[in-house]
């Protein structure tokens, strides 16, 4: 019986983290989309002579605490300045909802990998010209916006 209770307040706690992670996965995945974000990560890599193509893994380990905030965050990755900007994107993340054990907000340790491949120049091209033509319908609906005002 004592090995049962054990096995479901495991479980238990693991679908509490899994509901959570994949909301931490979320943001962090939106996080590290926004092109500033991806430009840093490119920089880095050409800097250090990473080739475009190659794979870049960062684990990302961190406590989301009773209150909601990020906590203790530590990176391992090929590179000191990979570490750096994964702590720096984790760091950025909202506040988040605190797991919650039997009614009471608990602090929780999370494990994200963050994986990126360096962009050819045919890629990086490709994303500029994207983000270009997005500011720019940007800016045509704002215009459009204000004329209507």
């Amino acid at each position: 019986m004592e090995k049962f209770l054990i096995l479901m307040l495991f479980l238990f706690s693991f679908l509490i983290s899994f509901s959570q992670n994949s909301d931490i996965s979320k943001n962090v995945s939106e996080k590290f989309n926004e092109n500033e974000i991806v430009n840093d990560f490119n920089r880095i890599a050409k800097s250090l002579n990473f080739k475009s193509g190659e794979l870049i893994k960062i684990r990302v380990i961190f406590e989301i605490d009773e209150n909601g905030n990020v906590i203790n965050i530590k990176a391992s990755g090929p590179h000191p300045y990979f570490e750096k900007e994964a702590i720096r994107l984790v760091e950025s993340l909202p506040k988040m909802e605190p797991a919650i054990k039997n009614g009471v907000p608990i602090s929780v340790k999370y494990s994200l990998p963050i994986n990126f491949k360096i962009e050819t120049e045919a890629e990086e091209r490709k994303r500029l010209k994207n983000e270009e033509r997005v500011k720019f319908k940007e800016e045509k609906r704002k215009e459009k916006e204000l004329n209507k005002n």
